[in-house]
């Protein structure tokens, strides 16, 4: 069989050879049988040798050529390029995010257009060719070849980003000045304008936001607090999502109506009544955001509009007066949500006011939200600035519910948990489908059992514990020891938690040790349960993280005590030398970004050399 396969190959080898000495006029024979033409003299083998490298190099040629064609005809048989071309080029569009407001990576857009054009020669012709594909201008991009990328644009709709990038500070703050100015030429062309400038009262910022615009459909604007625009000219373009942090518009200035998206974060927000007009003018509306704002509510209308928001998901009210929250929850009429997010202002709002008022608003968005859960939602409750999150996960991957409501002290708590409980239900049916779920006592929340317990068995399947309260967290954790006799069954709180954080400070060390010898300390290894006589014993899971820096007197023996009786490898936290930090300490954590990672400069003669000028 090996011979056949060898003569097989061999006669293949040969055909292949013949074919292409046939077609190029070369002697093959020759080749193959040197005694045929032997030399007769120097000069004639030198002959023979310099025609046999010429034949060689003819047929490596050729034979190259060749392979090219056949990986050419290849991947013509490949899925993508079976594809029409403005599929593909939509494609492009979706990997290059050239419609996003803020782009998700710190690698420029040139940059990122490049790389799709170095693939073959295919997709540099239809980079290069394609308008659309360069309609994106940056500040990153150098003023001199700004000329070049606006003219491959050619009349297409422009998506306009004057903001830092990660690695490219320096090219950013040198360049962004003279960007503004290059492109308030062209305000008619702009569909999407992100600006996040390094300092926002730059004369060339409000000759932008006062231009006319009549094509721009998506605007994101970030200030530092002091910025007042009148902005998008006159008319009113025909905005499909508006997002202001940190800066404020003339809102009388400005008409808008069949909006998708509105966030306005630490910005001033419209009054209450031109804002029920815009959401009532805005049917398709899917996102609504008002975060730390301050919104006028005294000229709220006394009859409630209906406003049929058919397509709104997400919807988050946060830090932002009660009057205004509840005006527009009397309001709006939602089918299902993704996210609700209810934080009323803790400082404006009246504190004689019962927060029951509030509960009596949402009652009409309780279908709404039933039919998010029963569909298999994750749920989010946030209740208090700092008081308590419950995170609940389902069995399936869908985006999360999410549910919050600020309250001001344990009445509020009290009656809202009530009110939750009678219309949400996650026990019976709900508790099967409920996959994990967390909870967290927020920084400086005073534990009061007769609530913040009721909540750890009102919620199934907890898996994580996270405590950051004032008075320490010893009170839970006597809570979490308690075994619960059920005829002849035990088992303990919580059964399937994993993963504790014990922050509130000072919380007793006695305690903490207590909390694993009961829990842990004679778990058999095996199974989670055994049978002692006619007593079932069901033992908690075994704990996969412990933090303890609210505990006293840790210390590294103490850590190695606690490895040893919960089998707990991950514990961590202050002990030793180190002091823990104090409540007022807590507020001062931040995001540490230090490691970003730089990606150096860019080459952007390369893009314009690879697609042509």
């Amino acid at each position: 069989m090996k011979a056949a396969s060898k003569t097989a190959i061999s006669d293949a080898t040969s055909a292949i050879y013949k074919s292409i000495c046939t077609e190029n006029g070369l002697h093959g024979e020759c080749m193959l049988d040197p005694a045929v033409c032997a030399p007769a003299s120097l000069t004639e083998a030198q002959n023979a040798i310099d025609a046999l490298e010429i034949t060689l190099a003819t047929l490596d040629a050729c034979m190259k050529a060749r392979i090219v064609q056949a990986r050419k005809r290849r991947n013509d048989f490949l899925p993508i390029n079976q594809l029409p071309v403005e599929m593909v080029v939509e494609i492009f569009h979706n990997v290059l995010d050239s419609d996003a407001l803020c782009p998700p990576t710190n690698i420029p857009y040139l940059t990122r257009l490049k790389t799709l054009a170095s693939v073959c020669s295919a997709w540099r012709r239809l980079v290069s060719d394609t308008p659309s594909l360069w309609a994106v201008l940056e500040s990153t991009c150098p003023p001199a070849f700004l000329p070049t990328v606006i003219r491959k644009a050619k009349g297409s709709p422009l998506n306009i980003r004057c903001g830092p990038m990660g690695g490219y500070s320096g090219i950013y703050l040198e360049n962004s000045n003279t960007f503004l100015r290059s492109i308030i030429p062209l305000a008619s062309k702009w569909a999407t304008l992100y600006l996040n400038p390094p300092a926002f009262n730059q004369p060339p910022i409000h000759q932008v936001l006062e231009e006319n615009m009549p094509i721009l459909r998506k605007v994101w604007c970030k200030g530092d607090g002091t910025f007042v625009a009148k902005p998008f000219g006159r008319p009113t373009p025909r905005l499909k999502e508006l997002r202001l942090h940190n800066m404020s518009v003339y809102w009388s200035f400005v008409e808008l109506k069949d909006l998708s998206a509105l966030v306005l974060v630490d910005s001033g927000t419209p009054s209450i009544s031109r804002l029920l007009a815009i959401l009532q003018r805005s049917p398709q509306l899917e996102l609504l955001e008002l975060r730390d704002s301050k919104a006028d509510a005294t000229d709220a209308p006394s009859a409630t509009p209906s406003i049929i928001l058919p397509h709104l998901k997400d919807l988050t009210l946060s830090n932002i007066n009660q009057q205004a929250i509840s005006s527009i929850l009397r309001s709006i009429h939602v089918q299902r949500f993704s996210t609700l997010v209810i934080a009323p202002d803790p400082i404006l709002r009246d504190p004689d006011t019962p927060f029951l008022d509030l509960n009596l608003d949402l009652e009409h968005l309780v279908p709404a939200m039933q039919s998010a859960i029963t569909g298999g939602k994750a749920f989010d409750l946030l209740i208090g600035l700092n008081s308590l999150a419950i995170l609940v996960k389902r069995d399936t991957n869908e985006p999360s519910f999410k549910f919050s409501a600020n309250l001001n002290g344990p009445p509020h708590l009290q009656s809202h948990f009530l009110w939750l409980q009678s219309n949400i239900d996650f026990n019976a049916g709900y508790a099967s489908g409920i996959r994990e779920a967390s909870v967290s006592f927020g920084l400086g929340t005073s534990l009061e059992s007769s609530v913040h317990f009721q909540i750890l068995e009102w919620i199934p399947n907890i898996t994580e514990l996270t405590t950051w309260t004032y008075n320490g967290a010893s009170e839970l954790i006597n809570y979490l020891t308690e075994r619960i006799c059920h005829g002849n069954k035990v088992e303990w709180r919580c059964p399937r938690l994993r993963r504790v954080r014990f922050s509130g400070y000072p919380t007793a060390l006695e305690d903490v040790l207590e909390f694993a010898r009961r829990r842990y300390g004679d778990r058999p290894k095996g199974n989670v349960s055994e049978e002692k006589g006619e007593i079932i014993i069901h033992w908690p899971e075994t704990l996969e993280y412990m933090d303890v820096e609210g505990v006293e007197d840790m210390t590294s023996e103490t850590v190695e005590e606690l490895r040893e009786i919960t089998g707990c490898a991950e514990i961590v936290g202050f002990y030793g030398d180190s002091e823990p930090a104090s409540p007022e300490e807590w507020y001062d954590e931040g995001y540490d970004n230090s490691d970003e990672d730089s990606l150096g400069s860019m080459d952007l003669h390369d893009i314009f050399s690879l697609v042509g000028q």
